[in-house]
């Protein structure tokens, strides 16, 4: 197996430099098609980042974040986290980071999330700023 960087993740999706574009794809397809193709979940944190700052949607966010995790022969890094995220991100209005953070908590038991993030903690009881 082997794992990819975020940077292989943008020029593949972005295709903003021509060369690089084409050899992240033909690797991306290659490895994937063997079955030995890894992306970390902190890959796909910073992926997201780098999409937001483009100014892509959430909802394009979310489709790139839901394609690549749906991808045959790609093993996801805390693909049910990764998974969670996307869908808050989708419905929320905090950063794809945020709701990595809650989605993991929430996954080894979290019952509530601190956080001086004013915009998130309205999005749901269990966020709120420290007391």
């Amino acid at each position: 197996m082997i794992g990819i960087d975020t940077n292989i993740l943008v020029r593949a999706f972005l295709e903003d430099d021509i060369n690089q574009a084409h050899l992240a794809q033909v690797f991306m397809e290659m490895a994937s098609q063997d079955g030995g193709l890894f992306i970390s979940s902190y890959a796909l944190l910073e992926f997201a980042w780098v999409l937001k700052v483009k100014k892509f949607s959430r909802k394009e966010i979310y489709q790139a974040l839901i394609t690549l995790t749906d991808s045959p022969g790609i093993t996801i890094g805390q693909r049910d986290v990764i998974l969670a995220a996307a869908e808050k991100f989708y419905k929320g209005k905090a950063d794809f980071g945020d709701y990595m953070i809650l989605a993991e908590g929430e996954k080894y038991g979290g019952q509530l999330l601190k956080s001086f993030d004013q915009t998130f903690a309205e999005e749901s009881p269990h966020i709120s700023a420290p007391d």
